[in-house]
């Protein structure tokens, strides 16, 4: 066991990367939360060496846009053919923040635990620590660290729905969708080259998000904080719980996000969201319309389903549903949805079927973005004298 520590004078994790890439290893893994070209730079050349004769697999996180697109395509580059990049990414608010790199043979391997990522900083540069174990496979209890170790690289690798097997046509639609950074232009005949080949792959992706919104375990309670608005809370870490319901799609109008009236000596109108009775009576399940609705007591024919949780961006956003005879549309009030989104813009509402902290998974696709166009043509049903779409799918 040793214990490295940047800037200091000891070997670097990314001395260690070089140095074993270049030794008789069998397998070469990695699971870290960002990759920069500044970090594949130092490694690309010893990395397609060994990939020629070795095994690797190597998972990257790209939230918050720490990875970038070059970095990436290096990877790419680097492990092809026979190589695996894998993408992970939760659509939630819980981000992949692992550093672990794993060289193994038949009878022994080595590990880097810490906290340097793909990039030079994490490498060589940046105040960072980390451990290296060895591993006698010969000694059973030595043996059952590192199959945990294992495991958990297998689950990140595999995961449905949050990891995807990387190729350069899919990253391109990650960079589209604003999923990955760009660092500049692209200089390297090698990376072009990259993308020639890698084109030969395969992707599922369609125009919607590809990845999952999945449930982990949560943190320890904490107080959470209200906003200014005093209609949402942030949670302060993840631990969402798993979507995959029915989702609803409806273009948003002027009546949905505009001010309304705003003469001097007017009110101005209530935040709310209209809905078509067509688009509640077509699925009412989806809306747990009637059974979740209470009579208003004070307006016959009036009925309410308050409090319902919606989780918008990094906020539980606490909605009021609500529908009367005088009024031919279903509302949804909340300053924060109707602040969220444009005119054109489209809202998505997802039903979560899980009780882990909220009901409705909730964004606004912006036009002009390559999502819309997918969002837009499951918007199949119109509304009478309107210019507004709606769609379940």
């Amino acid at each position: 066991m040793e214990f490295i520590q940047h800037p200091g004078e000891s070997t670097r994790v990314g001395d260690w990367l070089k140095d074993n890439l270049q030794k008789d290893w069998s397998h070469f893994r990695a699971a870290v939360a960002f990759v920069k070209r500044s970090g594949t730079r130092h490694i690309h050349k010893p990395l397609a060496k060994f990939a020629e004769t070795s095994h690797v697999e190597i998972v990257v996180g790209i939230d918050h846009q720490g990875s970038s697109y070059e970095g990436l395509l290096d990877l790419i580059h680097a492990v092809s053919p026979s190589g695996k990049v894998v993408v992970f990414h939760n659509r939630l608010a819980i981000t992949f923040h692992p550093k672990i790199y794993l060289f193994k043979s038949k009878t022994a391997a080595e590990v880097i635990v810490g906290s340097g990522n793909l990039t030079e900083g994490g490498l060589f540069a940046n105040y960072e620590a980390a451990l290296r174990l060895e591993f006698n496979l010969a000694k059973r209890d030595q043996v059952d660290v590192l199959r945990s170790i294992e495991n958990t690289l297998d689950q990140w690798a595999n995961a449905q729905g949050t990891s995807w097997p990387l190729n350069a046509e899919f990253l391109g639609q990650l960079k589209d969708l604003s999923l990955v950074s760009t660092e500049g232009p692209l200089v390297s005949k090698d990376a072009n080259a990259a993308v020639e080949e890698t084109q030969k792959g395969t992707s599922s992706f369609s125009g919607e998000m590809p990845f999952a919104a999945r449930s982990e375990r949560r943190a320890p309670s904490t107080t959470r904080s209200a906003t200014a608005t005093g209609v949402a809370q942030r949670f302060e870490v993840g631990g969402i719980p798993t979507l995959g319901g029915q989702r609803f799609l409806m273009t948003l109008q002027r009546t949905d996000v505009g001010t309304g009236q705003t003469t001097a000596g007017t009110s101005r109108r209530s935040p709310e969201i209209f809905v078509p009775l067509a688009a509640r009576n077509a699925n009412p399940t989806f809306w747990n319309w009637p059974d979740s609705f209470v009579q208003d007591e004070t307006k016959p024919g009036k009925y309410d389903h308050s409090g319902v949780r919606m989780r918008l961006g990094d906020n539980i956003v606490l909605v009021n549903m609500m529908t009367w005879p005088d009024r031919h549309d279903f509302r949804l009030r909340s300053e924060a949805l109707r602040s969220a989104g444009g005119i054109g813009d489209i809202l998505r509402i997802e039903k979560v079927n899980s009780e882990s902290g909220f009901d409705y998974f909730v964004e606004v696709i912006p036009q002009g973005t390559k999502r819309y166009a997918f969002c837009f043509s499951k918007c199949t049903q119109l509304v009478r004298n309107s210019r507004k779409r709606f769609g379940y799918y």
